[in-house]
């Protein structure tokens, strides 16, 4: 069972949050992800996804994409992709989790605060190398085109979704 506040005030229909550091590898996902999808007109912000950055970036938003390195054991460059409330929705495999009270902190506190946004959809890459002032494994490198184009039609899935009235004066997508 899932319980929202209300969504009164809220400023953003969707916003995609990506996680991560350029300057530890694979960890550089999240930016990445980011920056293409800047050049695609998509607006994405970008947060080295502490879990207190995370409440404040989706705050406001009724529908959330967060974008992260995986470290969940699967072959690198496997892309991820889970929903809040399914049974395979893991956020504690994401390396802002390795990092520290992360994600999974997140949603934990936003379920206590009855804040979480309608939709949180999870999505990513299983990183190799966590290195710092390394550059992305071979592997995320490759994968990067299918997780940008993957998180672009999720994107656009949770924009054609909203209901009436959710595109109202004031909401930016």
């Amino acid at each position: 069972m899932t319980t929202r506040r209300a969504r009164a005030g809220r400023t953003y229909l969707a916003r995609i949050l990506c996680c991560g550091r350029m300057d530890w590898g694979d960890d550089a996902v999240g930016p990445l992800c980011a920056a293409a999808l800047s050049e695609r007109k998509i607006p994405a912000v970008t947060l080295g996804g502490s879990a207190s950055e995370l409440l404040e970036a989706w705050r406001d938003a009724r529908h959330v994409i967060v974008v992260d390195a995986f470290t969940a054991g699967a072959k690198p460059g496997a892309i991820h992709h889970m929903r809040y409330g399914e049974p395979d929705f893991q956020p504690e495999r994401t390396r802002s989790c390795a990092r520290g009270p992360g994600l999974a902190q997140a949603i934990r506190l936003s379920e206590s605060l009855h804040c979480l946004p309608e939709t949180l959809v999870l999505m990513g890459i299983e990183g190799a190398d966590f290195e710092w002032a390394s550059t992305p494994s071979a592997e995320v490198a490759a994968a990067m085109p299918a997780l940008v184009e993957a998180v672009a039609r999720q994107w656009q899935t949770l924009l054609r979704g909203r209901t009436a009235g959710a595109g109202a004066a004031g909401r930016r997508p």
